[in-house]
């Protein structure tokens, strides 16, 4: 009789108790940062509608992925650039 009650209770207390485990996935993002001389420049990115960058949108959310980015000074391209970017990564864009 002793020995079915210890097995009972070893079973409650093992079965109470258990080892959790998951997997937490960060949102698809990714980001543009935009360094250098900032005046007078609007960015195009795969050939959207340019926006003007201000101190809002020197860090430009972007889905990963492969982009192209045109960068434009006074209405003249300056820079075009081909990026790759992966979830949660940071690319800076120097600029010129």
């Amino acid at each position: 009789m002793r020995s079915i009650i210890a097995c009972a209770i070893v079973l409650l207390v093992v079965s109470c108790g258990g080892y959790n485990e998951g997997v937490v996935l960060k949102a698809e993002h990714a980001y543009l940062v935009f360094k250098g001389d900032t005046t007078a420049v609007t960015v195009s990115v795969d050939g959207g509608t340019a926006f003007a960058l201000d101190a809002e949108t020197q860090r430009y959310q972007i889905k990963p992925g492969k982009h192209e980015v045109k960068i434009y000074r006074n209405g003249n391209l300056v820079l075009t650039k081909t990026v790759i970017l992966d979830n949660q990564i940071t690319m800076e864009i120097e600029i010129p």
